[in-house]
This record gives structure tokens, C-alpha cells and sequence, in this order.
């Protein structure tokens, strides 16, 4: 599974298992419940196929089938950071976590015809898996561990790479979906709606055959069952937020500062917290700014913290002690739009920022509260 992300910070949590091609390999701690619940799940059978094996070798074969299932899935995430790096998106990183995995692309992809190409390279290499699986069972001694082994492989790199075709966010087959809809409409847009909302209906069937199937007459286990309800809300709530995300990219270039811009109101830094609220509500101001003897602007009164104070102390304590000093990355000029809005709220992140005219003095406030608020509001 492939996905669109910033660039992440590295969580002391992960474990490095090495790089490929500069992008850092991680196995996440999560990964050793669903190789405790394949140990356990899958001791049984290589128990009952392995002639002669004992109840403790059975277990040890069975962890040995859970890392070759997770080298497998590593090797499917390389093909899409393989073909991603060929064709010049980088990509920041690959993680194994509990359901799978996942090559973090940085960036958006700018041709349908790439999102396609590298959408497809890890289910294309998960069937030379299974086809190499099948290739060495064929010519081995059955019922023996190696046999059991590659037949665990074959049929398990066959149902990731089905599974990972169907046509749904975030699932490979999802994304080769919005690059067919995208290329034909020209609209990426259009594309993430039908593919986020085919990843939903997968998500739903998911869900609902983890349920259907744990019931008499079928060789279910309950705890097979709870990872299918889990791998359907984590479909689900991927879908979702890849709907999300683009619509929020499709707001961008639409984003405007004077549109967003808070008129603000300057106060002095004893100025008492209910005076400054009085005054800011006559006049009808968004923001409080302070300033110095000559009004020059200090910092900015962070909305946040006086909500935490109680009214009845409100008279006892100055503006100046719930202000954040003006830093370079909390001016923003007026004329900022798009991208360059968004970029300058993410270096420096803040509730309220100063907003200034092309000759420095100060024209509003701008609060991320109110960017956010247009950036998630409901689509038309």
C-alpha cells in the first residue's frame, strides 16, 4: 500500500531494519501482535501437515512463516518505492506495522499515468512471490517444513495481492481507480471521491464477512475475525481521510488572507484580561494585539489561554501574561494566498498571527482556527 504523506517525523517507537535506495526501512512494535496471532493461528496447521513435527517446532515454524510474511510485505513496498523513485517522487519512508505496510510518497503524484504505474508494482510483486513460491513447493518433498513453508507463502503473497487490487482507498486497486477516473476526467478531485468511496463499500464488505464467516459450519477464528473488523475500519477511516485531504487540496489555491483576516484591536500589556475582552467586543475585534509605548506591536493575546481563565479573575490578570511574543514566523503579510499560506502556518505553528501591509504596519489577525474551519468546511 502506497500513500501520500509530508514528511514524518520518526517515531522513537519504530525499529530501523535498514534502507533502500536512502528510504529508511521500519518494522513498528504493532507488528508483533499480528505475528503472535499468525504464530498461534498457524502452529495447528504446520502441526497437522509436517510429518513428525513436534507441538514446539510446529510454533517455531510457524513465527518463521510470520517473518517471511512480513519480508513479503516489505518486498511489496519496495516495488512501489522502486518504481516511485523511477519515476521522481520521493519517498520519505516504508513502515511494517500490524495491517501491512506502507510506503510514504512525498507529496502529491502529478500524472495519473505514475499514480497507475506505481500503484501497481506492489501486487505485481507479491505474485512473482507467490509465482516463486509455487515454483520451489513443485519440486520439494511434501509434507516436509519447507514445503509447508512455501505453500504458506504462495497462497498468503496471492491474497495480498488480490486483496490489495480491489478497487478502493487506500488499497493499491483504489488508487489505480482514481488514476483511471483522474485520467479521464482530468480531475484528481473526481477521481479520490470514487475511489474513496469504493474503499468504503470495501471496507464495509470487509467488516461485515470477518463477522458473517466467525459462525458455526466455518473454520473462523475469532481472533482472524477481529483483525478483519479492524483491517475494515482502518480502510474505512483511510478512505475517508483521502477524501479529506483532497478536498482540502482542491480549497487551496481559493485560500485568500483578506478573507480569513480578523480586524484586530492593540491593547498595552498591564491592560487587565476583561477590560481587553470589553473593549475588543465594542468594537467588534478577532484578536488582540500587544503593543509598546509607541505602538509598535509585542505579541499577540492567545485566545486559547484567556478561555482558560476564569471570569472572576479575569480583572487580576494583564494581557501581557497570556500574550506569545512576536517571532519572525508569527508575521504574515496580506497578500499571502494558496500554498504560500499554508507553508508559512506550518513553519511556525500558533493560534493567532499577526497580519501586516505591504508597509509593516498591522491590518488584522489571522487565526488557524478560522483557516481550518475553511479548509474542512462541507463541500457544495
Amino acid at each position: 500500500m502506497s500513500t501520500n504523506r509530508p514528511p514524518a517525523r520518526v517515531g522513537a517507537r519504530l525499529l530501523p531494519v535498514g534502507s533502500f535506495r536512502g528510504v529508511p526501512l521500519y518494522f513498528a512494535p504493532s507488528w508483533v501482535l499480528i505475528a503472535t496471532l499468525i504464530t498461534i493461528t498457524y502452529h495447528g496447521i504446520v502441526y497437522d501437515l509436517v510429518d513428525g513435527i513436534g507441538q514446539p517446532m510446529s510454533y517455531l515454524v510457524a513465527f518463521a512463516f510470520a517473518v517471511l510474511l512480513a519480508l513479503s510485505v516489505l518486498a511489496h513496498e519496495l516495488g512501489h518505492t522502486a518504481v516511485s523513485l523511477a519515476l521522481g517522487q520521493p519517498v520519505n519512508r516504508v513502515v511494517i506495522f500490524l495491517l501491512g505496510g506502507v510506503s510514504e510518497i512525498e507529496g502529491e503524484i502529478r500524472r495519473p499515468r505514475d499514480e497507475f504505474l506505481i500503484s501497481l508494482a506492489g501486487p505485481l510483486v507479491s505474485l512473482a512471490l507467490a509465482g516463486g513460491a509455487w515454483a520451489g513447493y513443485s519440486v520439494t518433498t511434501d509434507a516436509t517444513v519447507l514445503s509447508v513453508l512455501l505453500a504458506l507463502l504462495m497462497w498468503s503473497n496471492l491474497v495480498v495481492a488480490v486483496f490489495n487490487l480491489l478497487p478502493g482507498l487506500p488499497l493499491d486497486g483504489g488508487r489505480a481507480l482514481r488514476a483511471g477516473v483522474w485520467g479521464a476526467t482530468r480531475s484528481r478531485l473526481t477521481g479520490t471521491r470514487v475511489a474513496a468511496w469504493c474503499g468504503r463499500i470495501v471496507a464495509v464488505l470487509v467488516a461485515g464477512a470477518s463477522v458473517l464467516l466467525n459462525v458455526d459450519g466455518f473454520n473462523w477464528s475469532l481472533g482472524t475475525a477481529v483483525f478483519g473488523l479492524a483491517l475494515g475500519a482502518f480502510i474505512w477511516i483511510a478512505a475517508t481521510q483521502s477524501l479529506r485531504v483532497a478536498e482540502m487540496q482542491q480549497r487551496l489555491p481559493s485560500l485568500s488572507m483578506q478573507r480569513l483576516l480578523r480586524p484586530g484591536l492593540l491593547v498595552h500589556a498591564d491592560l487587565p484580561v476583561s477590560e481587553a475582552i470589553r473593549r475588543a467586543g465594542e468594537v467588534r475585534a478577532g484578536g488582540l494585539v500587544v503593543v509598546d509605548s509607541a505602538n509598535n506591536p509585542q505579541a499577540i493575546v492567545d485566545e486559547s489561554r484567556i478561555g482558560a481563565i476564569p471570569p472572576e479573575r479575569r480583572p487580576w490578570v494583564p494581557v501581557g501574561d497570556v500574550a506569545r511574543p512576536i517571532e519572525p514566523g508569527l508575521v504574515l503579510g496580506v497578500d499571502l494566498t494558496g500554498d504560500a499560506l499554508l507553508a508559512a502556518l506550518r513553519t511556525t505553528p500558533a493560534h493567532e498571527y499577526l497580519v501586516v501591509d505591504r508597509d509593516g504596519t498591522p491590518a488584522g489577525i489571522l487565526s488557524s482556527k478560522d483557516l481550518l474551519a475553511e479548509l474542512t468546511r462541507p463541500a457544495a
